[in-house]
C-alpha cells in the first residue's frame, strides 16, 4: 500500500467514526416529545378505558416523572415517580381506579388505564413527562357514553279519537333520539317528547303517539344511541278498534276505559314490588370489604358497629370513610333474595351495589353512583333514589328485611317480612353488566344478622 494510499484509508476511518459520533451526540440530544392518539377515546359507562400516550426517544432515566391529571397538576389523576406510583395527592375519585402500564416504558409507552368508567370521568386529560432536563405533554380527549334502560311502552288514556301511547327510557348520554314504527318498521310521528337530565347529567326521554282506528295494530318504540347507533325496543300490541266504536265513542267509552284500567291493572301486577325471586340466598359478609369500626362475628354472618377503629391493614376493597361492609358473593344474572334482622342504634341502610363503587372517601349513595338501598337514616325510614330521597313515613320501620334481586329485569325489591309488605322496588336499574353485592352502611350501635 502506498502512502497515498494510506492517507486515504485513514481519512475515511475518520469521517465513519465522526459520523458515527456526531449521530450518537444527535441521539442524546434529540429533544423528548409526548404524543397522544389522533382522536378521542370512547367509552361506555362501566367500561374499563385505555388513555394512549407515546414518548420518544424511548430512553428511561433514573428521575423519569410521568403525571396524568386533569385541570391541574395537583391533586393528579395518577402520578409515577423514581420507579413507582406515588399515591398522595391522589384524587378522591380515582383511587384505586388507574393503572399505568409499566411494561411499555421501555417502549416508549405511557398508557393509563381508568377502570370502571363513570360519566363524571369524561373530558380532557393531560400526560405530563420530565426525563432528566426535558419535559413535554400531550391532551388526551374521554368521552364517554351510556346506553340505558329497556323503553317502557305503556297505555295512557282516550284522546282525541285514538289511545294515547307513551315510551319512556332513561339512563342515557348523549341525549338519545326516540322513534315510533309501526309493523313494517316505518316510522311513525309523535304526538309530543319530553328529555330530562339527572344530577348526574343522564338523559331520561319521554315520547307519545295517539294510535286511531285500525286493525291489530302493533306499534314499536325505539330509542337510538345517537354515537354508535345503538337501539333498544319495545312493541305493545293494541286490539282491534271499530270505526264504528270510534265514531260513537261515548256508548263504547265506559267499556274500553275498562279494558285499558285492565291492561294497565296487568302490567302494574307484573312490575308489583311483591314479586320475589324464587333462589333463597345466603349471604356471607366480605371481612376485606368492612370498615375499620365494623366487627364481624367468626361465621361473617353478622356484624356490629362498634364506633372503636381497629387495627387492620387497609386495601383497595375496604370503605375507609363510611362504614359500610359487602356480601362476599356477587350476583351477574339471575333471581335470588336474603334477608336480615336489624337492631337499630343510629341507623342503617341496605340493599346493593355495583362491583365498582367509590370506596375511600366520600361517597355519593345514590342509584347513578351504584347504590340501590333503603333504610333508618338521620331519623326518618326511607328509600335512596335520585335526585332526593323518598321519605317512606307511611310504613312503620321493619325489624326484618327481604331484599329480591332480579337481575336480568333490573329489579331491586324490599319487603316486610314480619308485615308482609312491600316496602319499595327500583325499576329498571342499570348494574352496566357488572358484578352486584349485597351492601350494608350501619350508624353506632347498630347490629345487621343475616338470616338463615
Amino acid at each position: 500500500m502506498t502512502l497515498s494510499s494510506f492517507h486515504s484509508c485513514f481519512s475515511l476511518l475518520i469521517f465513519i467514526v465522526y459520523g458515527l459520533v456526531f449521530q450518537v451526540h444527535e441521539l442524546h440530544s434529540a429533544p423528548l416529545k409526548v404524543m397522544g392518539p389522533p382522536g378521542p377515546v370512547t367509552v361506555a359507562v362501566g367500561k374499563d378505558a385505555v388513555l394512549p400516550c407515546r414518548f420518544s426517544p424511548a430512553q428511561i432515566t433514573q428521575d423519569m416523572e410521568v403525571t396524568w391529571f386533569r385541570e391541574q397538576l395537583v391533586p393528579f389523576v395518577h402520578h409515577y415517580k423514581e420507579g413507582r406510583d406515588q399515591s398522595e395527592n391522589q384524587m378522591l375519585e380515582y383511587v384505586g381506579r388507574t393503572e399505568l402500564w409499566k411494561d411499555g416504558l421501555a417502549k416508549g409507552s405511557l398508557n393509563l388505564k381508568i377502570f370502571d368508567v363513570q360519566l363524571s370521568d369524561r373530558g380532557y386529560y393531560t400526560c405530563f413527562v420530565v426525563n432528566g432536563s426535558d419535559y413535554d405533554e400531550a391532551v388526551v380527549e374521554l368521552k364517554v357514553t351510556a346506553s340505558g334502560s329497556v323503553p317502557l311502552v305503556a297505555l295512557e288514556r282516550y284522546q282525541d279519537g285514538g289511545i294515547r301511547v307513551s315510551c319512556r327510557s332513561a339512563g342515557w348520554y348523549p341525549r338519545p333520539q326516540v322513534l315510533w314504527r309501526d309493523p313494517h318498521g316505518q316510522h311513525l310521528p309523535s304526538l309530543s317528547e319530553s328529555v330530562t337530565q339527572d344530577q348526574s347529567s343522564l338523559f331520561a326521554v319521554e315520547s307519545s303517539i295517539i294510535l286511531t282506528r285500525g286493525t291489530k295494530q302493533n306499534v314499536s318504540c325505539w330509542v337510538r344511541h345517537v354515537l354508535d347507533g345503538q337501539e333498544l325496543g319495545s312493541e305493545i300490541y293494541i286490539s282491534a278498534m271499530r270505526d264504528a266504536a270510534l265514531r260513537d265513542r261515548d256508548a263504547e267509552i265506559g267499556d274500553r276505559d275498562a279494558e285499558i284500567e285492565k291492561q294497565a291493572q296487568e302490567l302494574g301486577e307484573y312490575h308489583s314490588p311483591s314479586y320475589m325471586g324464587d333462589f333463597s340466598m345466603k349471604v356471607v359478609l366480605d371481612s376485606d370489604t368492612a370498615h375499620r369500626a365494623l366487627v364481624l362475628s367468626d361465621d361473617c354472618r353478622s356484624v356490629r358497629q362498634e364506633g372503636k377503629l381497629q387495627d387492620i391493614p387497609d386495601n383497595p376493597k375496604r370503605f375507609d370513610l363510611l362504614c359500610c361492609v359487602l356480601g362476599r358473593e356477587g350476583f351477574t344474572s339471575g333471581r335470588c333474595y336474603w334477608e336480615v334482622e336489624v337492631e337499630d342504634g343510629e341507623g342503617w341502610l341496605l340493599g346493593v351495589c355495583r362491583e365498582y363503587v367509590k370506596r375511600k372517601g366520600e361517597i355519593i349513595l345514590k342509584p347513578e353512583e351504584g347504590f340501590w338501598a333503603v333504610g333508618q337514616w338521620k331519623g326518618r325510614f326511607q328509600a335512596l333514589t335520585s335526585p332526593d330521597c323518598i321519605f317512606l313515613s307511611e310504613i312503620q320501620t321493619p325489624k326484618r328485611i327481604r331484599v329480591s334481586l332480579d337481575y336480568e329485569k333490573g329489579r331491586v325489591s324490599f319487603f316486610g317480612v314480619d308485615e308482609n309488605m312491600p316496602i319499595f322496588t327500583f325499576q329498571e336499574t342499570l348494574f352496566w353488566r357488572r358484578t352486584v353485592y349485597p351492601w350494608f352502611w350501619l350508624g353506632s350501635g347498630t347490629l345487621l344478622k343475616m338470616c338463615p
